[in-house]
């Protein structure tokens, strides 16, 4: 009979994946993505929908968050800056 010869497996390096790092930062980012929607929500129920020139929201504004402004009689929209009418014209 041939004798089988067995030789030793090469040193080969095994890469190391942090498995739990990846788990943490796609945990955090499901959870920011979370409380940013909520938070959102949050202002946009907080923040008047209708009302008067004076009375238009100063804070906690969203960009595209629409107002309904009843001394003009006409929708008008932040555009992050700016309140605008739908010409785009700075009202």
């Amino acid at each position: 009979m041939a004798s089988i010869r067995r030789t030793k497996a090469p040193n080969l390096p095994i890469p190391t994946i942090s498995y739990s790092q990846t788990y943490t930062e796609s945990f955090s980012n499901a959870l920011r993505l979370y409380f940013n929607t909520i938070d959102s929500v949050f202002n946009s129920l907080l923040t008047p929908s209708a009302g008067t020139t004076t009375a238009r929201p100063t804070t906690g504004l969203q960009i595209g968050q629409q107002y309904f402004d009843t001394t003009i009689n006409r929708p008008i929209w932040w555009d992050g800056t700016n309140w605008i009418n739908a010409a785009g014209t700075v009202v």
